[in-house]
């Protein structure tokens, strides 16, 4: 039989996770990177990492209405 393990995180590891996610996403609308992409920013970096945020903001919200 296998063991399943779940784990939980926080709203302030959510939120903390997220904001750097968003950080890391304005970079590259920054000049320096849009003169310079690389092949992450040509695949939808900045994008992909925005709705990641969004999506660990949301969690954390739904993980404060239910708390452990």
């Amino acid at each position: 039989m296998t063991q399943v393990h779940h784990c939980v995180m926080d709203t302030g590891t959510l939120l903390a996770i997220a904001k750097l996610a968003r950080s890391r996403a304005e970079l590259y609308a920054l000049p320096y990177f849009m003169a310079h992409k690389d092949g992450v920013e040509r695949k939808g970096a900045k994008a992909a990492l925005e709705q990641l945020a969004l999506d660990l903001e949301v969690s954390a919200e739904h993980r404060a209405d239910r708390p452990y």
